[in-house]
C-alpha cells in the first residue's frame, strides 16, 4: 500500500499547493489505513528519523544541543506520535459530528495529517544550526492555519460553527498532548516498567475510557450545536417584558454560580498531586471549555431549562442597548424602565 512516488507528491502539494491536493485526494480519504500508510505513517518516521541524524551532525549552534534524540527517544517519539495523530483525529471528527459536521475517523485522520504537513517537515529540520527551532515553530503554526482551511473541505463543519468546534477540539487535543508526554516521559525517565507519575491517568478503573473522559465535552458541543440552531422573532414593537428580564438575571446568576464552582474544581485539580482518574480529565476539560469565553456555562442553563438561546442573546442586547441609549424612542425608554428596575442585578451583566 506504500507508494513512495504518490507520498512525496501529496508532500510538495501540501506544502505548496495546499488546497487542489486536498480535494484531490479526498476521494481517497475515506480509507483510513491508505492515509496511515501512504501519508500518516511515512511522516512520523521520516521526520523523526531526519531530525535524529540532523542531531548526530548538528553542532551547539543548534537551538537546543541539551535535548539531542537517542535512538531510544526517536523509538518512542514515533510510537507516541502515531498514538497522538490518531487521538486527534478522533476528537476532531468526533466533535465535528457534535457540531453538524462528519463525524469519520478516516476523515479525521486526513484532515489532520495533510494539514500537519509543513509541522512534520519542521520537526524534520529542528536541529538545523541557528534557524531549526524558529523554522520548526512557524511551520506549526502554519499547520494550525491549515487545519482551519481543510476541516470545512473535509470533515465539513458549517461555517457557522466551524470556530466553537476548532477551539473545543484545540483544548481537548492539547490536554491529551499533555496526557501522552507524561506516559512518554515516565517510559524514558522511570526507574521500573511498573512505575506511575503524578498527572498520569489511571487506567482500568470503573468509568475510564474515551466515552467517560471525552463526554463532558462532546455533551457540551452537542448543546452548543443545539444553540446555533435556535431562531427567535422579536416582538414588533421591541418591547421586552419583564418574565424576559427575570429569566435573563435567573440565566446569569445560575450561569455565574457555576463559573465560581467551575474555577473551584479546575484549582483543585490543579493542586491535586495525586494521580488524576480519566473522570477527572473529563471534568478537567469541560472547565477549561467552560473558562475559554465560549458562554458554554450560559448556553446550558438555558437550553437544559428548555429555553430559546436567540431569545436570550436578544433580551441581553436589547438590555444593553436601553442602558446605552436610555430614551432616544419609545422601545429603548420602556426597555430602560425594566432596567431601571433590576439594575441592581443587571448591572454586572449588561453595564460592560
Amino acid at each position: 500500500m506504500f507508494d513512495l512516488k504518490r507520498t512525496l507528491e501529496l508532500i510538495k502539494g501540501a506544502l505548496f499547493d495546499a488546497e487542489p491536493t486536498w480535494r484531490a485526494y479526498l476521494p481517497e480519504a475515506g480509507n483510513w489505513q491508505r492515509t496511515a500508510f501512504l501519508l500518516t505513517g511515512p511522516l512520523i518516521v521520516a521526520s523523526t528519523v531526519i531530525a535524529y541524524l540532523l542531531a548526530l551532525t548538528s553542532s551547539d549552534t543548534s537551538m537546543f544541543p541539551m535535548f539531542r534524540p537517542t535512538v531510544m527517544s526517536s523509538v518512542v517519539s514515533i510510537v507516541s506520535g502515531a498514538v497522538a495523530v490518531g487521538v486527534v483525529a478522533f476528537i476532531f471528527s468526533a466533535l465535528a459530528g457534535a457540531f453538524g459536521g462528519k463525524s469519520n475517523f478516516a476523515l479525521g485522520l486526513a484532515t489532520i495529517t495533510l494539514a500537519f504537513v509543513p509541522a512534520y517537515v519542521g520537526q524534520a529540520l529542528v536541529w538545523l544550526p541557528w534557524i531549526g527551532g524558529l523554522l520548526a515553530f512557524g511551520l506549526s503554526i502554519y499547520g494550525l492555519v491549515l487545519l482551519w482551511r481543510i476541516i470545512p473541505i473535509y470533515l465539513q463543519v458549517p461555517d457557522g460553527k466551524r470556530t466553537g468546534h476548532y477551539i473545543v477540539s484545540l483544548i481537548c487535543s492539547i490536554i491529551v498532548m499533555a496526557i501522552i508526554g507524561s506516559f512518554v516521559g515516565g517510559i524514558m525517565f522511570g526507574s521500573s516498567a511498573g512505575m506511575t507519575m503524578s498527572g498520569l491517568p489511571r487506567v482500568g478503573t470503573p468509568g475510564s475510557g474515551s466515552g467517560s473522559m471525552f463526554g463532558g465535552v462532546i455533551r457540551q458541543a452537542e448543546m452548543m450545536a443545539a444553540a446555533e440552531e435556535d431562531r427567535y422573532s422579536p416582538p414588533s414593537d421591541g418591547n421586552l417584558t419583564e418574565r424576559q428580564v427575570r429569566e435573563f438575571i435567573r440565566v446569569m446568576d445560575r450561569a455565574a454560580e457555576l463559573q465560581v464552582d467551575k474555577e473551584k474544581r479546575l484549582q483543585a485539580l490543579a493542586d491535586n498531586d495525586e494521580q488524576l482518574s480519566m473522570s477527572d480529565l473529563g471534568e478537567l476539560m469541560g472547565s477549561v471549555t467552560d473558562l475559554a469565553g465560549m458562554q458554554a456555562g450560559q448556553i446550558e442553563v438555558v437550553k437544559s431549562a428548555g429555553g430559546n438561546w436567540a431569545e436570550h442573546q436578544w433580551v441581553r442586547e436589547s438590555l444593553r442597548t436601553a442602558w446605552i441609549q436610555k430614551d432616544i424612542n419609545d422601545t429603548i425608554a420602556h426597555n430602560y424602565k425594566l432596567y431601571q428596575k433590576y439594575e441592581e442585578q443587571l448591572a454586572r451583566y449588561v453595564a460592560k
